[in-house]
């Protein structure tokens, strides 16, 4: 039987390995209804208010099936997300969000939907540069669109209140998850890359309420490091899988910090609590800092990734590139360059979500951490 320390971290990481089930325990318990969001920066805190759960769907919550005509060239995470739909997965899911992530996912949801699915979908175009003209209020247009389309869904009107209440709940969820990061970088190894990996990822399926609780009983553990630190690591990109956090913590890498889209730039940057709510979350995603799909005049994305590596405390710089990711892949280039520059030790890791590649990691990862050594 887990000891306390570990019952949050094991019931994390059963609802990573079944995240279908845990919607539908939850839809089973409260009667309502769940939203897929296809990743990333959909405004949650609207569906929260509309009472509904919304769960972040990255493409490997199930063995992947046929190819079912989806196009070769797409990431895993489009493909995965679209060939799981279409094979009749996902039926715990009521309603679709889909994002302008990137050229793929922002055309998915018309063209490689299946045609019989009659569920709601709602296409999420954001601003790609917060300082474009107009992007304030053509993201204000946008937030009250799917302010309204979430009530008619939900069958909740999203009220001023409901939606500040929410605003709340997911403003007290962030600050704590970023307090688990801040223990991460000032007491390197006090939790494990896998650690970081199933509470990132499982806060992503969970009512926002529940993952608190959680994270704050992870965090009330001793800071006791269970044992040397070979390297302290940054890690940049789309997301990590299990096998590539199991390979880091057993090469003896300690994550100090990280800006992946599961993980730190989900979970970062609070919505003002009081005045206009809707206002409240444009602001929000126009602070966001910038990545390789949203995009800012007055710095670069590398910048700013360079900026929190100082902070974090970090010796080396882990670029965890989904394959065919074209956002992600126009980056890379210059971030070898500052690295090379800064005298940082840089590694790309291509992943992909549906191969077996653990061996192929693990020796990769192992050669990585000893650099510098």
């Amino acid at each position: 039987m887990p000891s306390g320390e570990e019952r949050p971290f094991r019931f994390a990481l059963e609802v990573c390995r079944n995240p279908a089930g845990a919607v539908s325990r939850w839809k089973s318990v409260s009667g309502r209804k769940a939203a897929g969001c296809i990743p990333i920066y959909v405004p949650e805190e609207i569906l929260h208010a509309a009472g509904m759960l919304p769960v972040t769907i990255w493409g490997n919550e199930f063995s992947p099936a046929s190819s079912g005509g989806v196009p070769p060239f797409v990431c895993s995470v489009a493909g995965g997300i679209v060939s799981a739909i279409r094979s009749g997965k996902w039926e715990e899911i009521d309603a679709w969000v889909f994002p302008s992530t990137c050229d793929t996912i922002q055309n998915a949801f018309e063209v490689l939907f299946p045609p019989n699915d009659d569920r709601p979908r709602f296409p999420f175009v954001f601003p790609a540069s917060a300082d474009a003209p107009g992007a304030p209020e053509y993201m204000l247009d946008r937030v009250e669109a799917f302010r309204e389309w979430a009530g008619t869904v939900s069958g909740r009107e999203v009220s001023e209140g409901a939606l500040e209440r929410s605003v709340r709940v997911y403003n007290e969820n962030r600050k704590v998850f970023a307090l688990l990061e801040e223990r991460m970088a000032e007491t390197p190894g006090s939790f494990t890359g896998t650690e970081l990996w199933a509470y990132a990822r499982a806060g992503m399926v969970l009512p926002r309420e529940g993952h608190t609780e959680i994270l704050k009983k992870a965090l009330s553990r001793s800071r006791e490091v269970p044992g040397p630190t070979r390297a302290k690591v940054f890690l940049t990109g789309m997301l990590a899988t299990g096998p590539v956090m199991e390979a880091l913590d057993a090469a003896g890498a300690a994550i100090v910090g990280n800006d992946l889209a599961l993980g730190n730039r989900h979970y970062s940057g609070s919505a003002d609590e009081s005045g206009d709510m809707s206002l409240s979350l444009v602001r929000r995603h126009l602070r966001r800092d910038p990545c390789s799909t949203l995009h800012e005049s007055g710095r670069t994305r590398i910048e700013r990734l360079i900026e929190r590596f100082a902070w974090s405390g970090a010796d080396r710089l882990l670029m965890l590139r989904v394959r065919q990711c074209e956002p992600e892949s126009g980056d890379v280039p210059d971030m070898a360059d500052e690295c090379r520059g800064r005298g940082i030790p840089f590694l790309c890791l291509d992943i992909d979500l549906h191969a077996e590649e653990r061996a192929s990691a693990r020796v990769r990862i192992e050669a990585f951490v000893e650099m510098g050594e």
